[in-house]
């Protein structure tokens, strides 16, 4: 999600695996639970962001022989 803070989709893949990096340490490190939990969704969206750019079309949703077998 874009709430217009920042242009995420300009970041390169050594960029976005660096603020995962820097939000996991800063979620390890904090003692407050509100900005914990705030620093873990960034961080999951984040690394959903990444996952995405190296899933390719094919891998969204293989095929799975074993079951095609069965029906």
């Amino acid at each position: 999600m874009n709430y217009g803070i920042s242009d995420s989709a300009s970041l390169d893949d050594t960029e976005l695996c660096d603020q995962c990096r820097a939000l996991a340490y800063a979620i390890t490190e904090l003692r407050q639970p509100v900005t914990r939990d705030v620093l873990m969704w960034i961080l999951v969206e984040k690394i959903e962001m990444l996952s995405l750019r190296f899933e390719d079309e094919s891998s969204i949703l293989p095929a799975i022989p074993a079951l095609t077998a069965i029906h």
